[in-house]
């Protein structure tokens, strides 16, 4: 039974609706690559009309390399008669936007099995990979967790437990090495414990910084008091160089955890009779400040690593009981980025460590 024409009309007015409104990217292509056919989304993808698109190839709408790209799977597709399911990443000419679809492309053939085009099904699935990257991101985030309180809490918690099982202490009540031990241990627990839920806190984007206008001199120089102890106790020169009336528009808070954890860092991997240089100047609509320290340094692969968190990469002390996670840098780095800031570092093993920061002038900061 034939269709009239009117029945004819009304079935392809149905067909046409439902290919604009499926939610995906559909075409036909000619055995040179033409498009023959693109439902809405199509159009509306190149900004162009049906009109306007049929007889074009895709080189009329995407740069050279998504050009080559599709071609290549398409000549699959023509001439081989595959059926081809891949992802495809694309780039609009028009807008220069990067999308990334999953691209299911067959042959169409004619009464007599030959092939005069293809037909494609493409679903942008941008938003579902960068879904999939949030998610890798967290669970390395969550690894790291693991792997600090695995790695940093286990060894001084475990040496105070051991102390008490073991009954050194009500022997070695008085001796000064003992309780100096003891507090730097817990000390090191406090320390680590503040990173982890400041660090956890920028993970979750609920820090952010409230500037205020700061002379940097007397905050550096204050930056000494808490960590006098250590200080002493290795004999190390402790040096500022720091440029007159420097100020910068920080959080207070911020900055002053961001100076703590390098320059703790610096103490620690610092030998006896050591030195550590503290240095602030201006440039051009910035403010660098670094902390110079003649300790083990490090070697380039730790470099590589040492502001990632998926990786776990420790510092090397001079001996196990020094080693980090280097959660306190990660920390400092997130920090010196929400204040549109860089950080970086240079170190020679065996010659010490340069660390260093740079934060905008308040007359740059917008």
């Amino acid at each position: 039974m034939s269709l009239s024409n009117e029945e004819l009309t009304f079935q392809i007015q149905c067909l046409t609706t439902t290919l604009d409104t499926v939610g995906a990217y559909i075409y036909t292509k000619d055995r040179q690559g033409h498009y023959t056919y693109a439902n809405q989304m199509v159009c509306d993808l190149f900004n162009r009309s049906l009109n306007d698109i049929v007889g074009q190839s895709d080189k009329a709408f995407f740069d050279l390399s998504t050009f080559n790209e599709l071609q290549e799977n398409d000549r699959r597709v023509l001439d081989h008669g595959e059926y081809t399911e891949s992802e495809e990443t694309n780039i609009v000419i028009q807008t220069g936007e990067k999308r990334i679809y999953w691209t299911v492309k067959k042959p169409l053939t004619d009464v007599h099995g030959q092939i005069i085009g293809l037909c494609g099904v493409s679903t942008d699935i941008t938003e579902r990979r960068l879904l999939e990257e949030k998610l890798m991101i967290a669970n390395q985030t969550q690894d790291k967790l693991f792997s600090i309180i695995a790695h940093d809490l286990k060894g001084p918690i475990g040496f105070i437990a051991g102390l008490f099982n073991s009954g050194v202490l009500k022997d070695n009540h008085k001796s000064p090495d003992l309780w100096s031990a003891i507090h730097t241990s817990i000390t090191n627990i406090h320390k680590l414990l503040e990173n982890l839920l400041y660090w956890a806190q920028c993970q979750k984007g609920e820090l952010q910084p409230e500037k205020i206008q700061i002379n940097i001199e007397p905050y550096l120089k204050s930056s000494k008091k808490a960590f006098e102890a250590p200080i002493k106790s290795k004999n190390i020169t402790l040096n500022f160089e720091i440029e007159a009336e420097l100020y910068i528009d920080v959080d207070s808070f911020m900055f002053d955890t961001i100076i703590r954890n390098m320059l703790h860092n610096a103490i620690k991997f610092t030998p006896q009779n050591g030195s550590i240089t503290l240095k602030a100047e201006r440039a051009v609509n910035h403010v660098l400040i670094s902390i110079t320290d003649s300790g083990i340094g490090m070697t380039p692969a730790t470099l590589e690593t040492l502001f990632t968190s998926g990786k776990h990469n420790p510092l090397s002390g001079a001996n196990a009981t020094k080693n980090g996670t280097g959660l306190g840098l990660m920390l400092c780095k997130e920090f010196i980025e929400l204040h549109n800031g860089t950080i970086g570092v240079e170190s020679v093993v065996h010659k010490g460590s340069r660390f260093w920061f740079s934060l905008p002038t308040p007359n740059s900061a917008n």
